[in-house]
């Protein structure tokens, strides 16, 4: 049986995924699946692949969180503080 993270793996390996997704497929919290993606984001570096993030972006601005380092979800946008967020979705390739 395999686990949680390669089952991620080989979800993201088959089409782009947000953390709700993700969430609702494997059946675990949204918070444990952002920890489980830098883990799956540090493997499939090592196997040569590559981790793809598209990142966050503020539906009211259009602000995109492309420099942000952590996985988790923002609560609000820097230039307008607006909550309502685009979430990022992942892939590997």
């Amino acid at each position: 049986m395999p686990t949680i993270r390669q089952e991620i793996i080989d979800l993201l390996s088959e089409e782009e995924l947000n953390a709700m997704e993700l969430s609702q497929l494997l059946g675990i919290p949204e918070k444990e699946v952002f920890e489980h993606l830098e883990h799956v984001a540090r493997t499939a570096k090592v196997h040569g692949r590559k981790f793809i993030i598209h990142p966050f972006l503020c539906l009211k601005c259009g602000f995109l969180f492309k420099d942000r380092d952590r996985l988790s979800r923002p609560g609000r946008c820097p230039r307008c503080r607006e909550s309502h967020i685009r979430m990022a979705t992942y892939s590997i390739q």
